[in-house]
Formats: structure tokens, sequence, C-alpha cells
């Protein structure tokens, strides 16, 4: 009989009716039972209607207090006002019995009947019986807290999905909308949707289930957004059909929304709104449209359970979302906090020392040096170029090669210029011969001809000649080459003037610094500087600024030449090496020193936008 109970009252009642059987001359019955917050409240009847429960509430209250058997006798009533309630008083010989139920030393709940007076050893014969029973009711005790175990579980299951869920977004739109798909998803409900709290304290609607796109300005969203703010007002969740019933509460809005959102097949829709929270901060609200038969206690009871999970962890998100109303002044205002917590010193002590660097950055001037990119040149540089037209027939040497005065450098093919010389020489002897002839016939106009051809023909000889000997080109002085490599390019044309090499020598040195036009204007001829090169990082060599030459476009940037001599010439360095200088230019603060470029970008882009 017990196991065919349909829902756990049908069971108390069906436990109660087989009580009673077992109890004599029974006149009425109460059971106690323990709700969800566990306190005894009555849990079924017998019969079904009792109009008055005061009689049984005395010995209830011993009974709980003193967890025993009480039997008190039935307090006498007042005197009744008409006949009719003369008629239905109880009879004067009845007493009271309660009797605590146990389950494992703990009371869970309690039975109090109305029997007559004089049958006291039988009734508690029955009710020590009645304790076997209680059994039942600690079975449904037990299986009401296993369901309330999984409903919590089930709760916090779904506070941990929401947590993970909104730690993969950055923006708190995007969290929202994703929030209310899942709740729709998991929780139920024909649509949902979230509000947040913008920074004029307006309800914005931000995320609407079942809908990639919704139009803020339509009517809908508007009245969705009134019922948010409505509940965000109250601080209070409301629903429509109404709840709790509350005649002071507010809810006019929520009935318009769910008037113009129907159920299913025109059934009448249900509207559930919950403000979101986080400590005197309101974040926004969640909005259920829902069937009305699905708005319940124990529904509102779930979504403000989420509602106080997602409240913290949006609050967090849109504050990271605003950056200047949002992130900076909460960690200023915690900062401010630190400073003045007596209990933390250190915060008060750092916040000293940054004050006295800020002041110090701000106020302290510093030494100002102008950076550059610089290379290393020669003082004098030798190009030797090609004296003629030809062929390269040699080259040893390469750029980047120290080499002593008269070393042979590279060598032109003179195979042309030989054989030109032989033709030169076999006719300068034809004309010879033919100058001693005409001298011995005495022929005077053909010896002067002759003679003439002779030494044109003696100049040709001479040009060839000292070509030949130009076909070597060799170092002037030592030093090292910079530029010229024709090793790879052996009997390839050379045109005459064309640069065979860039000789530099190994004692004098120039320092050439591109230095960008924004800093021009702080450097001048006679000012000092250090250069570091990448191949001698942990030397400094010292120069002195010569002259600032005229500037080229490089990379993007429009850069001046700067010319510097070094002072002293350490004996590893070598033109072409690379490094970055700084030229001293003053005393200036740090923050000068750092906000100069910001500071004249900002004029330059003021004049350029200025009419």
């Amino acid at each position: 009989m017990l196991g065919d109970a349909s829902d756990a009252r049908a069971f108390l009642r069906q436990w109660l009716a087989l009580a009673v059987a077992r109890l004599p001359q029974v006149d009425g019955a109460l059971l106690l039972v323990e709700d969800e917050a566990g306190v005894l409240v009555p849990g079924a009847m017998w019969p079904e209607q009792i109009a008055d429960v005061s009689p049984y509430a005395q010995a209830a209250q011993a009974c709980v207090d003193s967890r025993r058997d009480v039997v008190l006798p039935l307090a006498p009533p007042a005197e009744p006002a008409t006949a009719a309630l003369k008629r239905v008083q109880p009879p004067r010989d009845q007493v009271v019995v309660a009797s605590p139920l146990f389950s494992a030393q703990r009371l869970i709940g309690a039975l109090v009947f109305m029997t007559r007076r004089g049958g006291e050893a039988e009734v508690a014969r029955a009710v020590t019986d009645l304790q076997w029973g209680a059994g039942w009711l600690d079975a449904l005790a037990r299986s009401r807290g296993r369901e309330a175990e999984q409903a919590a579980l089930q709760r916090a299951r779904a506070g941990l999905d929401l947590v993970a869920l909104i730690a993969q977004y950055d923006q708190v739109d995007d969290a929202c909308l994703a929030v209310a798909a899942e709740l729709a998803r998991a929780v139920g409900g024909l649509r949902v949707a979230i509000g947040l709290v913008a920074p004029g304290g307006r309800l914005r609607l931000v995320a609407l289930s079942h809908a990639a796109w919704f139009d803020r300005k339509s009517q809908q969203a508007a009245a969705i957004e009134r019922a948010m703010a409505e509940a965000v007002e109250q601080r209070c969740s409301l629903s429509w059909p109404p709840v709790h019933g509350d005649p002071q509460r507010v809810d006019r809005a929520q009935h318009d929304v769910a008037s113009a959102m129907p159920g299913p097949d025109d059934a009448p829709g249900g509207v559930l709104t919950v403000p979101i929270v986080a400590g005197a901060r309101a974040v926004g609200a969640v909005v259920w449209h829902l069937p009305a038969a699905q708005v319940t206690p124990a529904f509102m009871a779930q979504i403000e359970g989420i509602a106080v999970v997602l409240a913290p962890l949006l609050a967090r998100l849109q504050d990271a979302s605003r950056w200047f109303s949002g992130a900076v002044p909460a960690q200023l205002r915690q900062g401010w906090a630190a400073l003045r917590d007596p209990r933390r010193p250190a915060f008060a002590v750092g916040g000293a020392l940054l004050l006295a660097a800020l002041a110090a950055v701000a106020l302290v001037p510093t030494a100002y040096r102008v950076p550059a990119r610089a290379v290393l040149e020669g003082e004098v540089q030798r190009v030797l170029a090609a004296p003629f037209e030809g062929f390269v027939a040699e080259a040893p040497v390469r750029a980047g090669q120290r080499v002593t005065r008269g070393e042979l450098l590279a060598r032109l093919d003179d195979r042309d210029l030989a054989i030109e010389q032989a033709r030169l020489r076999a006719e300068l002897a034809q004309q010879e011969q033919k100058l001693a002839e005409a001298m011995a016939t005495h022929n005077r106009a053909e010896s002067a001809v002759v003679s003439a051809q002779v030494g044109e023909t003696l100049a040709k000889l001479e040009q060839v000649t000292q070509r030949m000997q130009r076909t070597r080109v060799e170092a002037p002085f030592d030093g090292v080459l910079v530029a010229g490599d024709w090793s790879q390019a052996i009997g390839s044309p050379i045109e005459q003037g064309k640069m065979l090499f860039t000789l530099a020598p190994l004692t004098g040195y120039r320092v050439v610094l591109k230095v960008d036009e924004r800093d021009v204007r702080d450097v001048a001829p006679g000012q000092h500087g250090a250069l570091v090169l990448s191949g001698m990082a942990a030397e400094r060599l010292p120069f002195v600024v010569r002259q600032i030459s005229v500037a080229t476009a490089e990379e993007g940037a429009n850069l001046f030449r700067v010319e510097a001599d070094l002072v002293g010439t350490p004996e590893r360095l070598r033109p072409g090496m690379e490094g970055v200088g700084k030229i001293e230019a003053g005393e200036r603060t740090l923050l000068w020193i750092a906000t100069r470029r910001l500071v004249d970008w900002a004029r330059v882009t003021l004049w350029r936008s200025l009419p």
C-alpha cells in the first residue's frame, strides 16, 4: 500500500492512516515531518480536513522539546458565542498524545493524536509499535535527502560549466551570448535574455538565446529591458504569473512581456526575471521566457542560484572590458586601499619610493645623448680604377684583406697589347730601313717623310709599352681593401675608369653617424660622444663631432650624415665596422627624454590637422 503512493504527500497520508488504524479510539491525528529546511511542519492529517489544529500544538511542542512521549489533557475551550458552536465541542475526557519518531537517534518527525482518557497503557503499546514504522518515514527522509543532494550536485555542475564557459571569452558581450544559449539548452525555457548595466546606469540588452542577431531598438527588446530594470531597481526576483504574491512588488513590466510573448500553441506565457547582483553592485539581469505553468518557486530558486554564480564572473569581465571606466579605476581603488591599510606597511613604503622615483624622473636632470647608427670609414680612401678597357686576367686579393705597398691587386690581360707592341716594332724596323736608304741617296724629301713616320711609330710603341706596364694594379700604400672583389670575375670585360678596388690606410679613421632628422637639431660640431662597435662591444671609443653633412633617405627615414673623428685608434679597428654611437647633447630630465618623440609627433599632427 505504501509502495503505491504517487508522491511524498500521498505516502504520508497512507502512513498516517495505517498508524491511526493501530491506535485505539482516535478522534484526530496530525503527522509532523521535516521540510527542506529541517523544520517540523504538518505533513498529513487524519481526517484529511481538520478545521483547528491548535489543540495539538502544545503537546507537539512539548514532545519536540523533550524528545519523549507527552500526554496532555485537552485544554477546555473558551465559551462559545453561539449555540451552533456548542454542538461541535469535543468531549471533556479526551487527551492529546504526542510521540516522537526517531531514526538512528535523529528526530525525524512526531505523531500527535487525540484519544479518550483511560486507555493510556494500550496507547503506549501502540505508540511503541509505531516506532517500528518510523523506518518508512526515515526512508522517505533519506530519499528526499538524496534528491536534494542530486539537485545540489546538478546546480553545482551547471555552475562549474558556466564558469568554464565564461573563462573562454575576453569580451563580456560574447560571454553573455554564450551563457544565454547554454542556459536555454541546459536549464530550459523558450528564450533566455541577459542584460548588463551600462556605465550611465541604463540597463542594456546584450544577449538573446536562439538568435544570432536582434534589433536593439525593437519593441520586444525595449520591453525586456524594462522588465530587467524593474527587477534590478527592486533588487528582487519578479515573475508573471506572480510566485510570492507580495503586493508591494511592482511587476507591471513582467506582465507586459508575458502578454507580448505567449507560450507554445498560444498557451499563457510566463516570465521570470532575476537580477544579477555582486555585493552592492547591480551587474545586470537575466530573463526567462517559459510557459506560465513552469513558473514555480523551485524554478525561481534554481535561477537565483545561477545568478549568484554569474554575478562576480560577469562583473569582473565587465570591468576588464571597460578599460577607463572599469579596470583602471578598480586597480586604483585597490591600490589606494592597500596604501591606507595599516596592516600592510610595505605598500605604503613602496608607494613612497615610487612617488620619489617619479619625482626624480620628472625633475632631476640627467645626461642626454643622441643615439645613431654608426659605421667606421678610413680617413683617406683611395679608389683604384681600370686604366683602360680590357679583360681581368688575375685578381689574387679581395675586400677585407690587408695589403702592402706594391703588392699586386689585379692584372689585366696584355696579350693584345703584346701583339700590338710586336707589330709596332716591326713597322719601326721597316721605317728605319727606309730612312737609312733615303739618307744614303741623299733624298732629303723622302728622309723627312720617313723620319716623321718613325717618330709617330715610336710614340705609339711608347704608349703601348706604358699600357702594358699599367696592366698591373698595385697597392700604392699599406692598408686594407674596403671594396672590390674580382676573384670570381676572371676574364670579364671592364671599361676604362671602372672602380676596381677601394683602399684605406690603417692609420686614420672617421666615424659616420646616421642621425634621425628629429634629433639632428641637438647635434653640433665639437660635441663629444662614444662609439660601441658590434665587433668590440666591450670597449667604448670616444669621438668628437667634426661636421654635419647632407641628409639621405634610408629605410623610410630621413637621416643626416654626421662625421666625427676618433680619439685614439686601436689596432683591431677595420674600415666598415658598424655599431651604435651616442652624441652628448647636454642635460635633460628623463621625462623629457622619454616623451620628446611623442610630443613632437603630437605637435606635427596637430599642426597638420588645424585649418
